[in-house]
């Protein structure tokens, strides 16, 4: 059965490889310019054809643009809804609508279809091949004709910032779809388009993706962040302590006992005290990467993992199903990493080693960020990686890795955003195997930057109680380490490691 598997996979391959450009893979797009557009945007030429659907927060934008970004000799073909609404003198006297043409007319001699504003409906039936209307008609017969389409719509590119959860969760769905077909879409050079409308966030103030990409994050960062000292045990003593007898789980258990054995139903843990040990251990993904791990320290890991219910085991991807298996029956999790420990894999790579490590068992998923693209400004690319990652592990938990000590303040920034506008659930510090680990500036501007919504995973050279209490106070919801068991027991680890 396992030949059989394989030779499929091969001839898979193969058929992938041999096909045209985004068939069988997720999409590259061409190459920007670093403002974000096409760095040879559309080729206008007479052959080219501009199409408008009703979307009709931004239609009217467009409308008084349209004149100054269409191809001298090209065709400009409009929907019922923009004919009625918008036409004669200002988008000009020759439209091709439903009443004076038929779609296979309007794309005779095109060879690309542009669309510099789409409604969510026509993005929607395009995805699903449905062609009920002229505009969807036209769409579907360019994708069938295989003529070049590049969707130009701000709203659509960047849903996230401009739609609530749900609806660009949808819409993004939408354009996997399309870009599987060899959609393209890329802000059209000379059309300059502001939706009037916002995600909740947005319109709330709150949202850390209402920058464009040549510019500094929307909140201010750092310079250094005061790490927040640690009290003392003997400091909670009658004269010292603020609250009332036995009410602090942390430091006064003999006295919580008492007063639980006299009635009470309810304690307290000083907002400033230290968690205990039993609490920190659902923060902590108990981790093993080395490359020389045996079986039996696996076994060892999730032995540990489930007697101290950490929140996760964390291990290479070759040894997801043996944790799962070890697991099972456990509240501890199997996470893996993905693109590790460079993060320079191809974005295919990254979405077909996803897929096996789910299938194997893993429900959190570590990938690395491709950091190159990153420095590059290639901000599409690098929210594409993420996207097609957090697609691959569908619905299952997944983590960016920005590896911080490669990066300056605003691409750690950046990375952030991209990681938020691509649907991840964490954004992580470090792999622990380059030049730095976790640092509290980092998480504190981390946590700045996806805001309360999204989880914020501190890692690398977390070794002890006291760094692990820290790194929480300043926003981290989950620790990566290798010496968790010393971190729960607020022990001192000599080793070495992640």
């Amino acid at each position: 059965m396992e030949a059989i598997v394989e030779q499929i996979a091969k001839e898979v391959m193969l058929k992938l490889k041999s096909e045209s450009a985004n068939r069988g893979s997720s999409y590259s797009p061409p190459p920007l310019r670093q403002d974000g557009m096409l760095s040879q945007p559309a080729n206008l030429s007479a052959k080219s054809a501009v199409l408008l659907t009703a979307n009709f927060k931004v239609i009217r934008q467009v409308a008084e643009q349209i004149k100054s970004v269409m191809p001298s000799g090209g065709k400009l073909i409009v929907s019922s809804y923009v004919y009625d609404n918008f036409g004669g003198e200002s988008l000009g006297k020759n439209l091709l609508h439903s009443r004076n043409t038929s779609p296979q007319q309007a794309l005779n001699g095109i060879d690309h279809l542009i669309i510099p504003a789409m409604s969510v409906n026509s993005l929607s039936k395009a995805a699903n091949l449905m062609a009920d209307s002229f505009a969807t008609i036209v769409l579907t017969q360019a994708l069938i004709d295989g003529i070049k389409i590049t969707v130009a719509d701000e709203s659509i590119i960047n849903a996230n910032r401009y739609f609530p959860t749900g609806v660009a969760r949808k819409i993004d769905g939408f354009r996997r779809e399309l870009e599987g077909m060899g959609v393209g879409f890329q802000k059209m050079p000379g059309l300059q388009v502001t939706p009037t409308f916002k995600c909740e966030d947005c319109a709330a103030g709150n949202c850390a993706s209402c920058t464009t990409c040549s510019v500094a994050p929307a909140t201010p960062i750092p310079a250094k962040v005061a790490a927040p000292a640690t009290p003392k045990v003997d400091a909670c003593t009658p004269e010292n302590c603020s609250m009332s007898y036995g009410s602090c789980v942390t430091f006064c258990a003999n006295k919580v006992k008492e007063v639980i054995e006299a009635g009470a139903n309810r304690v307290e843990k000083g907002l400033d005290a230290p968690i205990p040990g039993h609490e920190l251990a659902r923060y902590i993904d108990h981790t093993l990467l080395k490359a020389n791990a045996t079986r039996d320290e696996i076994v060892q890991l999730c032995q540990e993992a489930r007697e101290n219910r950490f929140a996760s085991v964390c291990v290479n991807p070759a040894n997801v199903a043996l944790a799962a298996q070890l697991l099972q029956g456990s509240p501890v999790k199997v996470c893996t990493v993905i693109g590790f420990p460079l993060g320079a894999t191809s974005t295919f790579v990254k979405a077909m080693e996803t897929r096996d490590a789910v299938a194997n068992g893993a429900t959190e998923i570590d990938m690395v960020i491709n950091v190159g693209a990153l420095k590059s400004k290639d901000y599409e690319l690098v929210k594409n990686d993420i996207a097609r990652v957090v697609e691959a592990a569908n619905g299952n938990t997944v983590k960016v890795i920005l590896e911080t000590s490669l990066l300056n303040d605003e691409e750690k920034a950046k990375a952030c955003e991209m990681s938020k506008l691509a649907g991840a659930d964490f954004v992580k510090t470090s792999t622990g195997f380059s030049t730095g680990g976790a640092t509290l500036e980092d998480v504190c501007l981390m946590r700045q930057i996806v805001g309360p919504h999204m989880g914020v995973k501190a890692s690398g050279g977390i070794r002890d109680n006291e760094t692990a209490q820290r790194m929480i106070q300043m926003g981290a919801t989950r620790i990566g380490a290798s010496a968790s068991v010393a971190i729960v027991r607020n022990e001192t680890d000599g080793g070495k490691g992640y």
